[in-house]
């Protein structure tokens, strides 16, 4: 999603069919840790605070972009403030903070509440936002609410200061709460004549897993959804389906004593029910699924077609990938066992090694690393450092030159100061990809280290399965040949 932080949006705690049909609501905090962070140009003589970070206070502001964006809210004409105003409601939440001395890293909460598509109108889906959130937290909070037209599921969000204007107390985000929010949306909902969740399942799914199934790209649920289509596309009986699988890396699990059949993979921690992949994926469904395939096809192999997936493509080929060392050479290697490279390359995600498997939604992020390396010639640790070394250095100093060009602001005028304003929206843009940079380089060193022990684990698995191949084609020659003498005589 665009200029979402990560950390702020989660899908909601019903099923994902019920998104778009029923009202649903929900609520998660934001801290001051952020992977994609908006970059904002504030005055630090005014909102300098010691006891919060850039990183902090970033957080605030970049779920309050979001959350007023006006792509998506007519020009921002569906927002409001609930004890603060909407234009200086970053500030006065921070006033709040400093006057009752918090130092929590939970710097607010982002709250979602969704409505059916075509239900309800934009004027009554902010009225009831702001309905609930004078209820929830009007007596001692600052809320922002904002409703988002832009998709056709009309949905409010709510960011919530994470400290109590009134007494200095914090918002607590747990069970008790989370009902009372529901219970409080569902009632308001209920007096508009609108739809809402009667047996809601009260479980969140992570924000990293929702929003990569909702761009498409390849998570561990819909790749072993992928699995299971392609098995189920090639078994006849539960025992072919069960076969299959295993030839992936998947351990099935048909107990007659447990409700669920389950699905594990080679490094999961625990296995998964079948039924929670979706609708087709029940004990009933797959056996259906199983017997629609028919007798006539029997040895004729197919595979249904397989859902599209998000894949990030770098350009260039690999011709040049074994001349490369370092970290280069490391990057680029493991881009091509996780199918990114060669360009046009079509890969089966069912059939990866599971660690290449757990590493897929982490492409976007291996992606831009590996694009860092290329870019600057990086192949060593030392070279790494020293790129990082130069970025923060530049960071630095136009970080000084903002804070002078804020006091410059103040007091110019016409064009003086319009000029002075250009200069700073290129200082942000400059620092904002400085600062992409950096934590590209951080995550390099992180990730460097274990990318070589991967490939050293898939390198050993994979001589074993030929070796494994190679043994059972000799078996065969062997199994073929015969001591008997010609029986037709050498005719």
């Amino acid at each position: 999603m665009e200029g979402f932080p990560s950390g702020c949006e989660q899908v909601l705690s019903a099923p994902k069919k019920a998104e778009g049909l029923m009202a649903v609501c929900e609520i998660w905090d934001v801290r001051g840790r952020l992977d994609h962070p908006i970059d904002y140009a504030e005055n630090p003589e005014k909102t300098a605070n010691p006891k919060y970070s850039d990183a902090d206070l970033q957080a605030m502001v970049d779920v309050m972009e979001y959350a007023t964006n006006k792509d998506k809210t007519e020009q921002r004409f569906f927002v409001t403030g609930v004890n603060c105003d909407p234009a200086t409601a970053r500030d006065e939440m921070m006033i709040a903070k400093a006057q009752w001395n918090d130092t929590s890293e939970i710097v607010c909460y982002h709250g979602f509440q969704s409505f059916r598509a075509g239900e309800v109108t934009p004027e009554v889906a902010h009225e009831v936002g702001v309905k609930l959130a004078e209820k929830m937290w009007g007596g001692r909070f600052q809320v922002i609410v904002a409703t988002h037209l832009n998709t056709e599921c009309l949905h409010n969000h709510f960011v919530v200061n994470s400290v109590s204007f009134a007494d200095g107390k914090h918002y607590h985000d747990n069970k008790e709460n989370l009902r009372l929010l529901r219970q409080r949306s569902d009632e308001l909902c209920r007096e508009y004549s609108l739809s809402v969740i009667e047996h809601p399942s009260g479980k969140k799914k992570p924000y990293a897993l929702y929003q990569a199934e909702k761009e498409g790209r390849p998570t561990r649920d819909n790749v072993v959804r992928l699995a299971i289509d392609e098995a189920i596309s090639k078994s006849f009986t539960l025992k072919d389906f069960d076969r299959q699988m295993a030839e992936m890396g998947y351990r099935m699990s048909f107990d007659p004593n447990r409700k669920y059949w389950t699905v594990i993979g080679k490094g999961w921690k625990r296995p998964k029910r079948l039924y929670k992949l979706g609708e087709d994926y029940t004990n009933e469904r797959i056996l259906e699924r199983i017997k629609e395939n028919s007798y006539a096809v029997k040895f004729s192999r197919f595979a249904e077609p397989q859902k599209q997936v998000t894949v990030y493509r770098l350009k260039g080929s690999l011709k040049d990938a074994k001349k490369i060392g370092g970290l280069r050479g490391l990057y680029l290697h493991y881009c091509y066992k996780l199918g990114i490279l060669p360009k046009n390359r079509k890969q089966n995600y069912a059939r990866l090694h599971y660690l290449l498997k757990d590493d897929l939604m982490k492409m976007e992020a291996i992606t831009n690393e590996t694009r860092l390396l290329c870019r600057n010639h990086i192949d060593t640790a030392g070279q790494l450092l020293s790129y990082k070394g130069s970025l923060e250095s530049e960071i630095k100093e136009l970080t000084e030159q903002r804070k002078g060009l804020y006091s410059q602001s103040r007091k110019a005028g016409g064009k003086e100061k319009e000029a002075v304003k250009a200069r700073l929206a290129e200082i942000t843009e400059r620092m904002k990809f400085l600062r992409k940079e950096v934590r590209l380089c951080e995550g390099i060193e992180a990730r460097s280290d274990t990318l070589k022990e991967n490939l050293k684990v898939i390198r050993a698995d994979e001589n074993k399965e030929k070796g494994k191949e190679l043994m059972k084609h000799e078996h065969r020659r062997r199994s073929g040949r015969t001591s008997r003498e010609d029986e037709l005589g050498g005719i």
